[in-house]
């Protein structure tokens, strides 16, 4: 028996460190010195282009111009679906990176180098794979080439983005020992002004988009799923979010920052109203039953158990009066969220010049001023419909005006200073009381990304709501003065979010 037990102890023991090294080799040939053998020693296919094996690593998410982190929201939840835990999918705002108007991408590296040393202290792997969109695939490069990015940095996805030829390790565009994917769209990203061939790059897979816009180049679940194959060396196996489910608790891990700088805000309160959706589509606001307070870098934690036909609004409240009031209107989410992002404007001009542009071009009043935020795609003229309804206080409709047109979110592959719009600002600039068109004639409501349409939105007397329709799904707000005071009841800017 005792014979046996040694025996079996022993072929246990053989078989574990057996084990232990075939698992240990996943990661034998993560090494710059590693000349890329002709015989690949781990199955991943790396023998020719990289060292980098396919595995779990931690992700982090580089946004592009005007953007936020929120961007990734549904691809980080698809990530999570398929068993990457939060502490995996960093996600992060570059912040105030503009000089003049223009990206600063040596500051946004910078940054991308903070965070990923700050992610590195936190891990046990010495690399981590990376997704950069837009401009953020400039600032992935910057840190390749001049912030030892190649030592650090393992599978690299560059979407939707072009590139500084410049910046190259010996002319090498994609440096060694990293693995690259570039992701672009077959001509119907507005960036791309028609040509397919935009965003190849020598040296990397390329992944081709069909009928996808911009921001759809990270947010469809199809480029996720060749992502994480890219990244894992499998398929995945969650491809979906499924619609909310009634009763369903959600926790939301948000931020409050500036428009366009990102800049955190600390010290709002944050007040989660839960808005119901009456049969006719007049909504009801239930009373705040608790209120939050950002932190120091302006993030706060909300756990959310959605009932039939409800929606959320969070009301923004600065005590020090920096910044307007803000009622952002969210539509049901569907996972848990850790990158939602709730933007206010300030009320004197202050930040980057395009922050202060914007802040300027604002206009106060007795008229409503709201804005329309699409996380999950571009808004374009003839392929997108947006649209507002408005009903007087007796819920009785008063006018109806469509908000997209060949200037503020220009058709695919037409090229426009604002190009790939994602945000529209909608308000009375003229204060004539009348609906006007867009783009209003003024730099800080007609960039790239961010657009704008005249129209006019009665705050005054109170309860005049809005229905805000984009391709169908449709989100219900109350129209609040652009003019009320601190804390006013009736007082408020407000914003429609889709895409959570």
């Amino acid at each position: 028996m005792e014979r046996y037990f040694r025996i079996s102890l022993s072929f246990f023991m053989i078989t574990f460190v057996a084990a232990v090294v075939t698992f240990s080799g996943c990661s034998s040939d993560d090494n710059p010195a590693d000349p890329n053998p002709p015989v690949d020693t781990t199955g991943n296919n790396d023998t020719n282009t990289t060292t980098i094996d396919d595995k779990v690593r931690t992700v982090v998410f580089v946004h592009g111009f005007m953007e936020a982190s929120d961007v990734y929201t549904q691809m980080t939840q698809l990530f999570a679906a398929n068993g990457y835990d939060e502490a995996q999918l960093q996600v992060f705002d570059l912040e105030n990176y503009f000089t003049g108007t223009t990206a600063n991408v040596q500051a946004m590296a910078a940054q991308l180098a903070s965070k990923i040393d700050a992610v590195l202290q936190t891990i046990s792997d010495d690399r981590v794979d990376i997704v950069a969109h837009g401009i953020g695939v400039n600032a992935v490069q910057e840190y390749l080439v001049n912030n030892g990015g190649t030592d650090k940095l393992a599978h690299i996805v560059f979407a939707g983005g072009s590139y500084d030829l410049t910046l190259a390790v010996q002319g090498d565009i994609t440096p060694a020992p990293c693995a690259y994917m570039t992701i672009r769209s077959n001509g119907l990203d507005d960036l791309q002004n028609g040509d397919a061939s935009y965003g190849e790059i020598a040296g990397a897979e390329h992944v081709v988009g069909t009928g996808l816009d911009n921001i759809q180049l990270v947010t469809d679940p199809a480029m996720f799923e060749e992502v994480f194959e890219f990244f894992t060396g499998t398929e995945a196996q969650a491809t979906s979010i499924p619609n909310s489910i009634p009763g369903e608790t959600y926790t939301i891990k948000g931020r409050v920052i500036d428009f366009i700088d990102n800049t955190p805000i600390s010290g709002i309160y944050v007040t989660p109203i839960t808005i119901r959706t009456l049969s006719n589509g007049e909504i009801q606001r239930q009373t705040g039953t608790q209120t939050l307070e950002t932190d120091a870098d302006g993030y706060f934690t909300y756990t959310v158990t959605f009932g039939p036909e409800q929606h959320t609004e969070f009301l923004l409240r600065s005590v020090t009066g920096s910044h307007f009031d803000m009622h952002v209107y969210c539509r049901p989410w569907r996972a848990d969220a850790h990158t939602v992002r709730l933007r206010m404007a300030p009320r004197s001009a202050s930040g980057s010049q395009l922050l202060r542009e914007f802040s300027s071009s604002l206009r106060t009043g007795d008229h409503s001023n709201f804005f329309v935020h699409s996380l999950n795609q571009a808004m374009q003229f003839n392929d997108d419909a947006l649209s507002i309804t408005r009903y007087n206080p007796a819920f009785e409709q008063i006018g109806e005006v469509s908000l997209l047109t060949a200037g503020n979110a220009p058709a695919a592959g037409v090229s426009s200073v604002a190009g790939n719009t994602f945000i529209v600002a909608v308000l009375d600039y003229d204060g004539n009381q009348a609906d006007g068109t867009g783009p209003i004639a003024t730099s800080g409501l007609n960039m790239f990304g961010l657009n704008s349409f005249d129209a006019y939105l009665a705050g005054k007397p109170a309860n005049h709501q809005t229905q805000v329709t984009f391709n169908g799904q449709t989100i219900g707000m109350q129209n609040f003065a652009s003019n009320g005071g601190l804390g006013a009841n009736n007082g408020g800017f407000s914003m429609a979010i889709f895409g959570y």
